[in-house]
């Protein structure tokens, strides 16, 4: 599963997930999110590699 660009409730446990918080998946074609904490059950912090990427990806597109 790949990073979330966008922002979602985690299809799992129903919480908020900002960019980056969360993986994204088709599912019965649709997107859906499912948060890195219900995954692994690691809490992400403002330093994490894909919270980061995330926002860059934001910030690229809001750019063009």
């Amino acid at each position: 599963m790949a990073r979330n660009r966008y922002a979602g409730y985690c299809y799992e446990c129903g919480r908020w997930i900002k960019p980056g918080y969360g993986h994204f998946e088709r599912f019965c074609g649709t997107w859906r999110i499912h948060c890195v904490q219900c995954t692994s059950g690691r809490i992400l912090t403002e330093d994490d590699p894909g919270v980061k990427w995330a926002k860059e990806q934001i910030k690229k597109s809001k750019e063009k």
